[in-house]
């Protein structure tokens, strides 16, 4: 769904990381940006104030030479750089989402015409904010939302959301249980690929289902998400990229749906912290929009899953160099038996994560993390070791989306995310992942802690929360049975945010 405005600055360039942190940076500043391709028409751009080169762009088919426009060639996100580029290119600073409101309001109305509006309504903040919107836009009487509790939603998340929309008199959210449907269909599922793909095609057979129980006629109403642009570029769509994974809201379904010109997405054209904006100029309760993203399949990709066994397992000796190379920093390591996603170079990695067991300054855990993980590619994360309950060797276990292993799971992100509160971190967090290995120590759960910060999710930095709090979080763990807890030390690229 573009909304292009009248002064933007575009950017070309094949390097997809710099150039949404240069898009997210400029529309800070309060310039609309538009990230192209570099075969990019010229008359494509006529409305363009300014253009930036990004380095990776130049050998292709657009040339800065074919612009009469102000332009600059960057290799960084540069802020102050950028700064004074806005002022050189005369560029209105009129991008925010007050500014925005009316402009995407507006398309909405032209996209929509006289139909009505189907939305799944998953919990989070994007499609929270989506459904709101098209609510304040068309009316409660043109938008249905249905949320499908799937069983994989965090603690009393969907109750939050529902409470806050009973306030607002926003009482056309339909809730539908279909998690028994979704545990059987993702029973002995362990590729990550395959939940995801399982999830998002579950969610639209529900949908169907209870589109046909309501006798809606399919040609008066379209489908809506809470789509944002991360999510369409980690999908492959940007620059003809190669699969990070895919997203629930990307299968093939969707895919029709977007042929046949049915599928509305009024958030697609903004990164996660314009969402938020978006979100408070709507109205919608602070604590409700600024909680932590959470992905479209839920816990479904943050249990980890396993039939017991893990084939090809590498060992550290395995690994041209690396044992040297920990024996000249005297650290204490090991490679887990399993393994997470990551991307390089825009494409996917899936490889075992190396923990670190020597306890050593967050100055030291970073420049090791990055020094390991560009020295030893076959290695896309590293985490580092917040404590364990005995010196017993990890196992590998027999894991699955089941009932027991997410509750599980869900306790032990709720004291996680109370921990965050108490201490005054959670604003401070962009993101924390709590991911439920398929390992046990004394046949207890082992999990992994993802703190990150970011604020377009196209490139992220694990964050440093102090390492005397980490202590204190890893008794409360302990007190709930937990076995070991990690901490990811992994920046994006290459570690992805979510391990699946």
């Amino acid at each position: 769904m573009k909304v292009m405005t009248e002064d933007y600055i575009a950017i070309i360039s094949a390097d997809d990381a710099l150039a949404h942190a240069l898009a997210s940076s400029l529309r800070r500043l309060g310039v609309f940006s538009q990230v192209f391709a570099p075969t990019v028409k010229i008359d494509q751009l006529q409305k363009a104030c300014g253009v930036i080169f990004a380095q990776a762009s130049l050998s292709k088919t657009c040339s800065q030479s074919d612009f009469d426009l102000p332009y600059i060639v960057l290799e960084e996100n540069n802020k102050q750089v950028l700064e004074s580029f806005v002022t050189k290119t005369k560029c209105p600073r009129n991008w925010n989402m007050k500014a925005y409101l009316p402009i995407i309001s507006e398309r909405i109305k032209e996209i929509v015409g006289e139909r009505s509006v189907f939305l799944l309504v998953s919990g989070g903040v994007d499609s929270t904010v989506a459904f709101v919107l098209l609510n304040r836009v068309l009316g409660t009487e043109r938008v249905l939302g249905l949320h499908i509790d799937n069983g994989l939603m965090r603690h009393n998340e969907s109750q939050e959301v529902q409470d806050f929309l009973s306030k607002e008199r926003i009482n056309n959210l339909q809730v539908v249980d279909a998690s028994a449907e979704f545990l059987k269909k993702l029973k002995n599922k362990v590729a990550p690929e395959e939940k995801r793909q399982i999830i998002g095609a579950e969610f639209l057979k529900v949908k169907d289902r209870e589109l046909a129980k309501l006798n809606l006629d399919p040609q008066k109403w379209m489908i809506a998400q809470g789509t944002i642009y991360p999510d369409i570029v980690e999908s492959g769509e940007f620059n003809n990229e190669d699969l990070v994974k895919t997203h629930h809201n990307r299968v093939a379904e969707v895919y029709d749906l977007m042929e046949q010109g049915l599928l509305l997405e009024p958030l697609a054209e903004l990164y996660k912290d314009e969402v938020r904006w978006l979100g408070e100029e709507l109205g919608i309760p602070h604590h409700l929009v600024w909680r932590h993203p959470f992905p479209g399949p839920g816990l479904g990709v943050r249990l980890l899953c396993s039939h017991g066994n893990f084939q090809d397992k590498l060992n550290i000796d395995e690994v041209p160099q690396l044992q040297e190379y920990l024996d000249q920093k005297s650290i204490d390591v090991e490679l887990l038996a399993l393994r997470s996603v990551g991307v390089s170079e825009e494409k996917r990695t899936y490889a075992q994560p190396l923990l670190i067991n020597t306890q050593m300054s967050w100055e030291q855990y970073e420049k090791l993390s990055t020094e390991i993980l560009q020295k030893f590619p076959v290695i896309n994360r590293v985490v580092k070791l917040i404590g364990k309950s005995s010196a017993e060797t990890f196992r590998i276990k027999e894991q699955y989306l089941q009932k027991n292993d997410l509750d599980i799971l869900r306790k032990i992100d709720e004291v996680c995310t109370d921990f965050l509160y108490a201490e005054n971190l959670y604003e401070e967090i962009w993101q924390m992942p709590v991911v439920l290995l398929p390992l046990t120590l004394d046949k207890k759960p082992v999990v992994v802690l993802r703190p990150v910060e970011s604020t377009d999710a196209m490139t992220a930095k694990f964050c440093q929360i102090p390492l005397h709090l980490l202590d204190k979080l890893w008794v409360q763990l302990q007190n709930i049975g937990v076995g070991a807890a990690f901490y990811d030390i992994t920046h994006k690229p290459p570690g992805t945010i979510e391990w699946e």
